[in-house]
Formats: structure tokens, sequence, C-alpha cells
């Protein structure tokens, strides 16, 4: 990674500031990764800003608005801000997405010119093109994993507040360090930890509701099993996010012989999103790139519009029966 790093950072060097930019509905791997790039360009002498979105700010997840409240130092820029923030000697930095059209605000791309994509996810041909600068390593756990790596790199120690952030977010990434792990993700987890990463902390950003496990548990009870070892879950609800969708996909792995998941729900009114889990046996990237989507042979999505969920459902069985 030193070449990556040796590069980023003379790129960086031609900037005065930096405006940070994730994916809609960032997860704790995005904002721990945004908040740690906050530390390392601010120690650099950049003026640096982590991109929110003021209308979205309170439905984001528990665990995202309580790491926002935990962690100091780090400013913040709103869509109002922009354009009486940035000028010609700013960069945009795009963590863990490269689409546009996923970016927690597409519009932003209009304001910033000098673009720096930096992501861990499988390509998809709508990536986001003229760019300064364009990373993609889908062998990666997680953002986490190249933010620590930097770093170490730059020599920096991160606030412990931040560093456990990070934590959080890169055992969520890997599910529990059960996939997308090898060595070096437990190197990042050391490293993490000897910053100061707080483990009771962790735990804290890492609890949810007991009415959200409740209705989790409920839409896991209706899933059944095909081929024996793929299991599949429809959300009944109208009110179905991604982050919900990835987290059933993800407990459904846990069953025995069960080697692939898919969760189905509708995210909005004739919008339907699938999220797709593998222990690596079975290729869910293929599946879903079957289905107009992408993402990593264990951790794949797509969305789908003008359909219903049971038409989706026909979709998917579809298309594993062609494929498998």
């Amino acid at each position: 990674m030193e070449s990556l790093f040796i590069k980023l950072t003379e790129l960086l060097s031609e900037y005065k500031k930096v405006v940070i930019i994730s994916h809609r509905d960032p997860d704790l791997d995005a904002i721990g990764s945004a908040m740690g790039l906050s530390i390392i360009l601010r120690t650099a002498g950049k003026e640096c800003y982590m991109f929110l979105s003021d209308e979205k700010l309170a439905k984001y997840n528990t665990s995202v608005r309580y790491a926002l409240e935990r962690a100091s130092g780090i400013d913040l820029i709103f869509p109002y801000d922009v354009q009486k923030t940035v000028d010609e000697e700013t960069v945009l930095l795009v963590i863990d997405v490269h689409q546009k059209e996923r970016l927690e605000y597409p519009e932003i791309l209009d304001s910033i010119k000098k673009v720096i994509v930096l992501d861990h996810h499988i390509k998809n041909n709508d990536y986001i093109r003229n760019t300064e600068m364009f990373y993609i390593d889908s062998t990666m756990s997680s953002m986490v994993e190249l933010v620590s790596n930097y770093a170490k790199y730059c020599g920096i120690n991160l606030d412990p507040i931040i560093a456990t952030i990070m934590l959080a977010g890169l055992e969520i990434d890997t599910n529990g360090f059960n996939l997308k792990t090898n060595a070096q993700t437990f190197e990042v987890a050391a490293l993490l930890t000897a910053m100061g990463a707080d483990t009771v902390l962790k735990q804290q950003l890492l609890k949810e509701s007991k009415d959200n496990y409740l209705r989790r548990a409920a839409f896991i009870e209706s899933s059944y099993i095909i081929n024996k070892n793929i299991a599949i879950c429809l959300l009944s609800t109208t009110d179905s996010n991604k982050e919900e969708l990835a987290e059933i996909a993800e407990e459904l792995l846990k069953f025995e012989y069960v080697e692939a998941s898919f969760a189905i729900g509708e995210l909005k009114p004739d919008y339907i999103g699938i999220s797709a889990r593998s222990i690596g046996n079975i290729n869910v990237c293929d599946v879903m790139k079957k289905m107009g989507g992408g993402g990593h042979i264990t951790n794949a999505a797509t969305q789908i519009t003008d359909k219903t969920v049971i038409e989706v459902e026909k979709m998917l069985r579809k298309t594993l029966g062609e494929m498998l």
C-alpha cells in the first residue's frame, strides 16, 4: 500500500481544502473512516470537512448518531454550506463508494470538480469518471482497513474515540471478523486497539434497540431454504432500508448448512433492494451482477425498480436456478 499512500499524499498536497463524502445512509465503516481521514488531513495542515446531509441527520441509524455525538474535532459541512465553502483549491475525497447516484449528496460533484475516489467494493460500470485518482481494492475488508494503514504510514495516532468508532466499523463490515477477514484485518484491529480503541464503548456503538431486534427476528423466522444451502428472506413491510436487509442477510448465514443468503425488501415504492451474503463457496457478486448490482464475492447487493418484492423474489430464484 505504500505506493498508494505516496501518490495520495502527493496529490492531496496540491489542495488547501478537502471535503470527504461517502454513500447514502453511512455506516460506521464510512463514518469512522471519514473521521480518521479528517484527523490525518488536519494534522497535515489541510482545511478538512466531513460532509453530512442535514435532512437525513435525524434518520441516521442510532450507532452513527451516537458516534457523531462522541467524536470531537471534526468539522462538518452540509449541503447549504457547500457553495460558500469550496473553491478552486478544494478536492472532493469520495470514500467507501464509487458511484455518483449512491453518494450522500450527488449534486456535490457539480460544485467540486477535482475528485479522488477510494473504495473497497467491486467496480461497477457506472463509476465516477474524470477523477484525479481512482483506487479500488476489493480484497480489503473495509474502508477502515485502508484509513488505519494510512494513519500508520503518516505516523499519526488517532483519537481513541475515533479509533473505537473505526474498530466498530471494521467489526460490522466483516460480520464479526467472519467475512472478508485475513491476517491484515486482525493487524488493523490490533493497530486501532493500540491507538486506544475502547472495547466497552465499541459495544455501546454496536448495540441496537429491542424493537429492531424483534422486528428482524420476525422476518428471519419467515425465511426459507432452497437447494439445501441458500436462505431467502422476504420483508413484508414497506419501510425497509439497506442496513436492515444487510443485517438480516448476515444473520441468515449463521444458520446450519446455509452458505448464501438473500434478503429482499421494499426500500421505497416500486424500488426493491436485495442484500446478499455468502461464506465464500457461492459467489453472490456474480448473482447480483446478473440482476444489475454488484459487490464482493461474499457481500453484494442490487436495487430493482418497477417491481414488487414477490416479482423480485421470482427473478432471484430464476437467476439462481440458471447459475447454480
